[in-house]
């Protein structure tokens, strides 16, 4: 009796997590980004929940401020706010770079023009 309590106690604890959608769970986080031109810092990338946050290294940049994403198993896809109308990103996809780590690219309907590495 006592074992099937536990057993019962276990599956309730892990069934919710396991009900969750892992839809986006990758890109969620801070990302440190590169201008792919000419490889300078260009700015932080925050993703979480549906929303994000960029703050560019360049002194007033349309680009920084915030707004929403569609999130995707493999990216998302900017909604809303200064990255999509100050810098025309409309997506960011999640690859890897050749070392295997993580890597978001951030496109603009034209081409690939930020790359951002995981910040721990």
């Amino acid at each position: 009796m006592m074992r099937c309590a536990v057993a019962l106690a276990a599956l309730l604890v892990a069934t919710p997590a396991s009900a969750q959608s892992l839809t986006g769970v990758g890109v969620e986080g801070n990302w440190g980004c590169r201008a792919n031109i000419d490889g300078t810092r260009a700015g932080l990338l925050t993703i979480y929940a549906g929303s994000y946050g960029y703050a560019s290294a360049n002194f007033g940049s349309a680009a920084s401020g915030t707004g929403t994403v569609e999130m995707a198993s493999n990216g998302v896809t900017f909604l809303d706010g200064n990255l999509l109308t100050g810098a025309g990103i409309t997506m960011a996809i999640l690859a890897f770079d050749e070392q295997g780590r993580d890597v978001l690219q951030l496109y603009t309907p034209e081409k690939n023009v930020l790359t951002c590495t995981a910040r721990g």
